[in-house]
């Protein structure tokens, strides 16, 4: 493969062949599981320059990245400034849907079939899932109950199935994906600071944890009549942390007492995915040794990867979720590791919540009324800043008159009639 970055026409196929843009610069290659995949890299003006232009593929390592943005900078040499994103994040929330119908009781693969048909991108063979030693998300035969979208995308939609599964990875090369049990190998890499750490930043977090769990099974099947009537399963930390509830919805399952199993394999010692135990995110600067020829490929680290961090005595096993590294050059990568965030279902209540709140605060062209602009500041929905019209705004400057209106230093941006929520312009 060639050590390049390399320019094609916008609507390319072949994603091996491109022309050569050898003085691309800076080139950073950052992805996050389930989340932006990036590309960014500078580039001189000279005679290929009018080649690098928005909407125009760059091949990076195997990979196809769609021109976003492209800014000349000029300060006593001229040189452009692009960012690409990978062509799945760029191109499928290009696509409309105009409506996803219920699909109940299928597998998450059927639903996202349906969502990429007629656009171009295809999902992974299981063969050639197997040769890369992953699985799909439902490979044991697991389904869900997908319920009707109207005006979405296929990125929205696969979003939408990873958060209904509770689990799943997404995989893609190129035009081709595929929702898989995890990305990434188990390796033998140790992040140490003696050795291939410039710094290192541990960071154990509860927000997420949970010890009392209400699981719910199809149409809110509960497992009150084999657990003595209670609804809810206790993890032994509740006497380390205790009680913080949650919930989760198994759609697939139709028996209290499978119903039972699953719950309890939550707070399992042995799910790497246990729900118990404070979430540890390690962040820091990784020295990419694997370039050096004494160490190799053993050494080399992709998104999703289990690794060793070494913290002071202790020694803690979590996965690489985020990665911002430098393909060409010996510049050290950025990574962070820790568990990846797929429990999004604790926070279904919560979101129910907002999203009822925004209901409230809307109007029916889905702006937001001012009269509850400072209160949903002030209940911590948004903590550093609100966007109005598309300009961001410190909530410092925020304030409210005795009539609920929203005031910009002291000056009224908004006006609220009779409750209607008119916008201004600011």
């Amino acid at each position: 493969m060639t050590r390049l970055l390399k320019i094609t026409d916008y609507d390319a196929s072949d994603f091996t062949r491109g022309v050569p843009i050898p003085e691309a610069k800076s080139v950073r290659v950052s992805q996050e599981i389930n989340g932006a995949r990036t590309l960014t890299f500078t580039y001189p003006e000279n005679e290929k320059s009018e080649l690098i232009r928005v909407n125009r593929l760059v091949l990076c390592e195997g990979q196809a990245y769609r021109v976003i943005r492209v800014t000349s900078v000029r300060d006593g040499s001229s040189v452009s400034e692009v960012s690409c994103s990978h062509i799945w994040n760029a191109d499928a929330t290009g696509v409309h849907i105009q409506n996803m119908p219920d699909m109940i009781g299928v597998s998450p693969t059927e639903v996202i079939r349906q969502a990429i048909a007629g656009t171009g991108f295809t999902l992974v063979t299981d063969a050639e899932l197997a040769r890369l030693g992953m699985r799909r998300v439902d490979a044991d035969g697991f389904k869900i109950d997908y319920f009707s979208t109207d005006k979405t995308n296929p990125y929205d939609v696969v979003r939408d199935v990873i958060e209904c599964c509770g689990k799943g990875e997404l995989y893609a090369d190129n035009r081709k994906i595929a929702l898989v049990e995890r990305i990434g190998r188990d390796t033998h890499v140790r992040l140490d600071l003696t050795k291939n750490m410039c710094d290192l930043s541990v960071e154990r977090d509860i927000s997420d944890l949970v010890t009392r769990l209400y699981p719910y099974g199809m149409d809110d099947l509960h497992i009150g009549s084999v657990n003595g009537g209670a609804q809810y399963v206790d993890s032994p930390n509740t006497k380390v942390y205790g009680v913080r509830c949650g919930y989760r919805d198994y759609g697939d399952i139709t028996k209290p007492d499978e119903l039972l199993r699953r719950a309890r394999w939550e707070f399992d010692s042995d799910n790497p995915d246990r729900i118990d135990v404070p979430c540890v995110n390690v962040t820091g600067t990784y020295a990419e040794i694997s370039k050096l020829e004494y160490y190799g490929a053993d050494e080399k680290l992709n998104i999703g990867d289990g690794v060793t961090v070494m913290d002071g005595k202790n020694e803690l096993y979590e996965r690489v979720v985020k990665i911002e590294q430098s393909p060409y050059d010996g510049e050290s990568a950025v990574i962070t590791v820790g568990r990846v965030k797929k429990d999004m279902f604790f926070y279904l209540e919560q979101m129910g919540a907002l999203t009822q709140k925004y209901k409230k605060a809307s109007t029916s062209g889905g702006k937001v009324k001012a009269s509850y602009v400072a209160g949903t500041i002030k209940n911590g929905v948004i903590s550093n800043s609100v966007t109005v019209n598309e300009i961001t705004i410190g909530t410092n400057l925020l304030s409210t008159d005795s009539e609920g209106n929203l005031l910009l230093n002291g000056k009224r941006i908004f006006e609220d009639k009779e409750g209607e929520g008119n916008e201004q312009d600011i």
